[in-house]
């Protein structure tokens, strides 16, 4: 600070610590209003109500409502623009999967946003695998039936897939059992379902908390999951690597993101916020009842981490061929 300067500040009453008080004071009563999670995808997928959950919880614990503003579209990246140019204050919050923060940035030759640049982390929350799906009248009854099917018809058959680990998972599983399949892309995973109902596909790569319902039901049959143990939600549901596709194993993960240059102190609070949420036996059942499992982490952590997926999905997008749109 210059002479000239320290010279006003104290002429006027004033000390450089006065200029830092607004800040400490709008720190200290975060949040005073609601705060908005924007979910990239629909109601009904596991990134919604994974927010749902936690939004529930949160506002319990920081006394303010928490709205869900769903965004779906374009893999995540309607939301992702949306949550990327609104203000830094802590009062949006994004919570997202690997498809908007590891994946997109290999599969679009442009984005309106940076995963790394426009975003602040605050955690990382869950991981959670695909399980692959037919119809109830569908001849393919096991994942083998399936690779057997799709190369007897090179291309005839198609997928649907509400997301980037949807298509993902299915990609690479084709480029690894030797097999081709036509993929018909969704504002999410609720809708591919739908279609599969409906006989407009033949397969759905879906989150099992989309796809549970209807397995319940007789609906649809579920043939693998794609992790590397089966889902206790799903205990009957083989892996792919137990289904014959040796070394086969891919999640998607969920996590929580601000607007970057949102204020370090209000980054930490939400996410003590977010891990207090995510923990504990209500959370615990959660989970296990979505096919999820708890993966907290804190902000730096989850900046590593989106690092390393990037560059997980650079060699997927590599391994299955997939060209950039």
């Amino acid at each position: 600070m210059s002479t000239i300067t320290r010279r006003l500040l104290l002429s006027s009453g004033l000390t450089a610590g006065a200029f830092l008080l607004p800040h400490a004071a709008a720190a200290q009563a975060y949040p005073d209003k609601p705060i908005r999670f924007i979910a990239p995808f629909p109601a009904g997928s596991a990134t919604d109500g994974l927010a749902r959950f936690l939004g529930q919880r949160m506002s319990e614990a920081m006394g303010q409502p928490i709205i869900i503003d769903n965004r779906p579209g374009a893999n995540g990246i309607v939301g992702a623009q949306a949550a990327a140019q609104s203000p830094p204050d802590g009062y949006t919050v994004f919570v997202t999967t690997n498809s908007t923060h590891s994946a997109n940035i290999n599969l679009y030759k442009q984005l309106p946003y940076d995963p790394v640049r426009d975003f602040a982390p605050v955690a990382r929350l869950m991981r959670i695998p695909v399980v692959f799906v037919v119809r109830r009248d569908s001849p393919m009854r096991s994942l083998q039936d399936l690779i057997a099917a799709a190369r007897q018809q090179p291309g005839k058959l198609s997928f649907g897939s509400g997301n980037t680990i949807g298509r993902g998972t299915t990609e690479l599983l084709k480029a690894m059992a030797g097999f081709d399949m036509l993929h018909v892309p969704y504002r999410g995973t609720p809708q591919a379902l739908a279609d599969l109902v409906a006989s407009q596909v033949d397969m759905v790569a879906a989150d099992p908390s989309s796809a549970l319902g209807l397995i319940q039901a007789g609906t649809v049959r579920p043939l693998a999951v794609t992790g590397a143990t089966r889902v206790p939600a799903l205990p009957d549901v083989p892996t792919v690597a137990e289904s014959g596709v040796t070394g086969f194993e891919l999640t998607a993960w969920v996590g929580a993101f601000a607007p970057a240059r949102t204020p370090a102190d209000i980054v930490a609070r939400l996410n003590r916020a977010f891990l207090a949420a995510a923990s504990g036996p209500a959370a615990a059942a959660y989970f296990e009842k979505i096919g999820g499992i708890a993966d907290p982490s804190t902000p730096d952590e989850l900046g590593r981490f989106v690092v390393s997926e990037t560059a997980k999905w650079a060699r997927i997008v590599e391994v299955a061929k997939i060209e950039k749109e």
